[in-house]
């Protein structure tokens, strides 16, 4: 227990120093900018405060808000602050929306700055309504803390995610051994936008100052591309320095407001929209992948049912036609004076072979044998004794580069299935004199190329069923097929590589 005090009272100590030191500096900045020191309370002070509130926990709001009554006092003493109740009581008051944002369950980054949008806007409201009805000008009051609000709210949210989701390590001599990474192409992509905002301030003519908030939006928009809702609030601070820094705004006090004002809206917005996009891709891309591995389980369980009907069929009608045969034998043989009778088993003899011959491609078409006795590779040889190409003059040439331990069942059966197809089509219309298939891993793709040099393929056969499921077989697992008939025939497969650590089915 005594732990634990100790240990809140050295973080609120710790807390309220670095919070009375920047509350004084951006008092001090405001002062050039609000016209006097009140209305410079409501600018940056006022963010700098929503922002620490917003982002610390609720029992270290005690002691910013006493530190910040103690600094109101102070100066009240010092330089005269008459209005310094008033302020304080337009802090107590924005705290309602304070703590509805705190109870609002936020799970997204773009829904966070969107709450935090809202927040301010309603702080700053609150703000100038109490300040209008101690007639006071609220209009000037809601604009200067709209502009320190959402300036210094957005600030304080990014330093705050950075702290947050860094992974700290202890020093130590292994971590001071260890190279720093100084992302340097990070780096210069900073520099480069700040110099531009920086040239957007001081290099334009005169007759187009006006016009420099429309350009500053080009560093928010390329910095929020680039790294989404942090991008584009780090491009916003960058361009508050700059408008901060710019000559052509120091005769303009309501026009720099204006622009900063102008800026942080832009970077807010633009950030969440883009962050917004960026999650619903992310989320796009995970149902895309885990769609695909449906379908390749769908795949895998399609094979394996075919593989059970195709060995069940060969068997049961193994069996009968081997019965059929010898039951022909035996009534040939109960009669061999009787040439009908002779003529007839010898007819159903033939019967029964051209059955079992018919029944053998159905099932090789079901499920091709190859694949449950050797590697992917031997069955594409194996198949190309089948189709006996050399029979018919072609010439094949096989260069296949593929492991199957880096394939799955259904990338096995499809890649198989494939140069059955297009070899079958080689043999039938293709008119060839010599097919090369390539199977390679090229980065994260599998490439399979089927060319020949023949005269191509006709229309209906391009466009036929067997090519058709194919593709479609493809596309499932994520892969697409090509066909290209201009100089021969060219089918071109490629397929999304199994993960390493995706088990086979």
């Amino acid at each position: 227990m005594i732990h634990r005090l100790a240990s809140y009272v050295a973080i609120s100590l710790a807390a309220c120093f670095i919070f009375a030191a920047g509350w004084f500096c951006l008092w001090s900045i405001g002062l050039h900018l609000a016209g006097g020191p009140v209305l410079a309370v409501l600018l940056f002070p006022f963010g700098l405060r929503l922002g620490l509130l917003l982002q610390s926990p609720l029992a270290y709001w005690p002691p910013l808000l006493l530190c910040e009554t103690l600094l109101l006092y102070w100066l009240d003493g010092e330089i005269g602050l008459p209005a310094w109740p008033l302020i304080q009581a337009g802090t107590l008051l924005t705290l309602l929306p304070l703590l509805i944002a705190r109870r609002q369950r936020v799970r997204n980054d773009w829904q966070q700055l969107l709450v935090l949008l809202a927040t301010v806007t309603a702080a700053a409201l609150l703000q100038s309504l109490l300040w209008h009805l101690a007639g006071e000008d609220g209009l000037t009051a809601l604009l200067l803390t709209l502009t320190g609000g959402l300036t210094l709210t957005s600030t304080c949210m990014l330093i705050w995610h950075y702290l947050t989701r860094a992974t700290w390590v202890p020093l130590g001599p292994a971590l001071i051994d260890q190279p720093v990474d100084w992302r340097f192409r990070h780096l210069i992509w900073y520099l480069l936008l700040f110099v531009l905002s920086l040239w957007l301030q001081l290099g334009l003519p005169d007759s187009l100052v006006r016009f420099t908030p429309f350009c500053l939006a080009i560093p928010i928009m390329a910095m929020a591309w680039r790294y989404g809702w942090q991008g584009a609030l780090l491009a916003t601070l960058m361009n508050t320095v700059a408008l901060m820094a710019g000559q052509a705004w120091h005769d303009h006090p309501l026009d720099l407001l204006l622009s900063l004002l102008a800026q942080s809206l832009t970077g807010l917005l633009l950030g969440a929209g883009i962050q917004r996009q960026r999650e619903l891709n992310q989320a796009l891309t995970r149902q895309l992948a885990h769609n695909r591995q449906l379908t390749e389980r769908l795949l895998e369980t399609e094979e394996s049912i075919r593989k059970e009907v195709a060995r069940e069929l060969h068997d049961d009608i193994g069996q009968t036609i081997t019965a059929i045969r010898t039951q022909a034998g035996i009534v040939r043989r109960l009669a061999p004076d009787n040439p009908g009778v002779g003529q007839s088993s010898a007819l159903i003899d033939t019967l029964s072979l051209g059955i079992y011959d018919a029944v053998r491609g159905l099932l090789g078409r079901l499920r091709p044998r190859q694949l449950d006795d050797m590697s992917l590779e031997q069955a594409v040889q194996s198949l190309l004794r089948e189709l006996e190409l050399e029979r018919h003059g072609i010439v094949t040439r096989l260069e296949w580069r593929l492991a199957d331990e880096d394939l799955s069942d259904a990338q096995r059966a499809t890649l198989f299935r494939v140069c059955q197809e297009g070899l079958n089509n080689v043999v039938k219309h293709a008119n060839a004199s010599s097919v090369r298939i390539r199977a390679q891993q090229q980065g994260e793709r599998l490439q399979l190329l089927l060319e020949d040099d023949g005269c191509g393929l006709p229309e209906q056969t391009a466009q036929g069923y067997g090519l058709l499921g194919i593709r479609e077989r493809v596309q499932a697992l994520g892969g697409n097929l090509q066909l290209s008939c201009l100089h021969g025939t060219q089918l071109t497969l490629s397929l999304p590589s199994r993960k390493r650590d995706e088990p086979h089915a």
